[in-house]
């Protein structure tokens, strides 16, 4: 799921465009989002519930259309901002799944 949010981190700013620090705020919380996720442990209810969705297949992470939509625009608009957390949980919503929420959100 890292290499994922990485690689949409780096499609965002490969098409910054007009819009650079919208861009670069996205790929921030993107690789943001990308470093929390390797500290997760494999209970984790946020990954839990995209292994539900069938977001996992094999080593790689597919959370569909509108996930891929979801992480492309991520912290794009205006505030207020989410952390990464937060992504996991609209990332599972996107793909059918709500994820029960453990802990504090994290950013």
């Amino acid at each position: 799921m890292a290499e994922f949010l990485r690689a949409q981190a780096a499609w965002r700013l490969a098409r910054a465009g007009s819009d650079p620090v919208r861009a670069a705020r996205c790929a921030a919380a993107l690789l943001d989002a990308a470093a929390f996720v390797v500290t997760l442990g494999e209970d984790d209810d946020g990954l839990a519930a995209l292994a539900r969705a069938g977001c996992f297949g094999g080593e790689v992470f597919d959370p569909g259309a509108r996930g891929l939509q979801v992480a492309r625009w991520w912290q794009f608009g205006e505030p207020p901002y989410a952390g990464p957390r937060d992504l996991l949980t609209a990332l599972a919503a996107a793909a059918g799944r709500p994820v029960a929420r453990s802990g504090p959100a994290a950013s």
